[in-house]
């Protein structure tokens, strides 16, 4: 079995945490790996060996193209005028990036079905992730529900979100942010990822096999007061060069995130935990996701609180 990293080891980046999900609990390799997952805020975890990713990487590959008959195709026409707030096709002006989101009440009436079944399985996935790390913090499980906006219930939002970096624009990659809600289950297969710690940028570069996971905003106010504090990491992707290596094509990535409900009749916003005397609320969900999202797009500010 190999030894915990010393912390510069890990600020390296060439040997963050690495776990396996199975009957509902994380196994990571080193004995210490879900403390230095949590203080990290970002973990691999094993891919579900009966996965099929294909579906995934293909649109991931192909949604801003013109359709020309293709299903994985002709997404750049469906917007947040049709689909609803946040969602759909974005063309980034300060980022490479352009976009594709969707939540999953949409699922099944935009995407491909073969898209639909791996989209299921990585929620999946990011609720059983969840499940496993809030079992291992001072929170009650009779508050895990409410706690989470009732995401864990199946009412939360839950978006699958594609990135196509544009290596003809001069910009940034991808903004300086940390996510929003509970967990991030992401699909990436070339470095270019960056969390910042102790003053510094480190690489988190793909592990074949894996996907990497990462917790948000939601999680590092809930858990702040615990025993066990999950830290939400500030993270960009740096900018994409202009030629390409021969073996592959633009850079993709794609996430499952795990939000809160935005019905505030049934989740009213972000709690913090205090033990010994419960939840209590922070601020509304809505409001936070909105000012998070429109900050991070931004060409002068960055995704953070």
């Amino acid at each position: 079995m190999s030894t915990a990293p010393s912390g510069d080891e890990r600020l390296r980046g060439w040997d963050w945490q690495r776990a396996r999900l199975s009957a509902g609990e994380l196994h990571f390799e080193n004995p210490d790996g879900l403390s230095h997952a949590l203080g990290d805020g970002f973990f691999f975890v094993d891919q579900p060996s009966h996965q099929d990713l294909s579906a995934g990487d293909r649109f991931a590959r192909s949604f801003y193209l013109p359709a020309a008959g293709d299903p994985y195709r002709g997404y750049a026409d469906r917007t947040a005028g049709q689909l609803g707030e946040h969602q759909g096709y974005y063309r980034r002006e300060a980022d490479q990036t352009e976009q594709f989101f969707l939540e999953s009440r949409n699922w099944q009436a935009v995407y491909p079905p073969a898209l639909v079944e791996q989209a299921l399985g990585m929620r999946a996935l990011a609720l059983d992730i969840l499940r496993a790390v809030l079992s291992h913090i001072d929170l009650p499980p009779s508050l895990w529900d409410e706690a989470t906006g009732h995401s864990l219930a199946g009412q939360g939002t839950y978006t699958l979100t594609f990135n196509h970096f544009r290596p003809e624009v001069r910009a940034r990659g991808l903004n300086v942010h940390k996510d929003s809600g509970w967990v991030t289950v992401l699909r990436s297969l070339e470095p270019g990822l960056e969390v910042h710690r102790d003053g510094g940028w480190y690489p988190i570069d793909p592990v074949p096999g894996t996907f990497i996971v990462n917790f948000g905003c939601a999680m590092e106010i809930l858990t702040r007061h615990t025993r066990t504090p999950v830290a939400a990491v500030a993270h960009r992707v740096t900018e994409q060069p202009p030629v390409r290596p021969a073996s592959g094509g633009d850079r993709f990535s794609y996430a499952l995130f795990v939000d809160s409900s935005l019905d505030e009749t049934a989740c009213p916003g972000l709690f913090r935990y205090e033990p010994g005397v419960g939840l209590n609320l922070e601020m509304s969900f809505a409001t936070f996701l909105s000012d998070i999202l429109r900050n991070t797009y931004q060409e002068d500010t960055s995704g953070l609180y």
